[in-house]
């Protein structure tokens, strides 16, 4: 199961908020409580909160892929960007190798529920991906993981 750590008070305010993300993101129903996870596609579920839009996440930890959408958005409040990138040794500028570089990104909102959710779910993904790299191979640096927000 995955340990949430946040200091938001928001979230240490609410342990089964805290209990719901990490079900979502462990892709496990909860049908029971004030917060509710359910499936609804083969890798899509929703977190459904009172009184704020639904969550739709989508997640495919095979390829690092993580979406998470209030609503009826079109753009997702947290997602991941994967880059690469050429590193020289600097003791040998000819030798050359690549990073690879997943930046999750989370947007900015003006609701502290809403921003307070999406960093949690950032941390989560950063999280997750820092775990499932374990080989990295030798024309390789290692990945770079990080969290940013944007604002929309």
């Amino acid at each position: 199961m995955v340990s949430i750590r946040s200091s938001t008070n928001f979230v240490d305010r609410f342990p089964s908020l805290s209990l719901a993300i990490a079900k979502l993101f462990d892709k496990q129903e909860k049908d029971w409580g004030y917060f509710q996870v359910k499936k609804e596609e083969d890798r899509l579920y929703y977190l459904y909160i009172p009184s704020l839009p639904g969550l739709k996440f989508y997640q495919n930890p095979d390829k690092h892929i993580y979406r998470a959408f209030w609503g009826d958005n079109k753009n997702p409040a947290v997602s991941v960007k994967k880059k690469q990138r050429k590193v020289y040794h600097p003791d040998k500028p000819r030798l050359e190798k690549k990073q690879r570089i997943y930046e999750v990104v989370y947007q900015y909102d003006s609701r502290t529920e809403i921003h307070a959710i999406a960093k949690i779910l950032a941390d989560l993904i950063r999280d997750k991906i820092k775990e499932s790299i374990s080989f990295v191979p030798e024309d390789e640096v290692m990945p770079l993981v990080i969290v940013t927000e944007e604002m929309s």
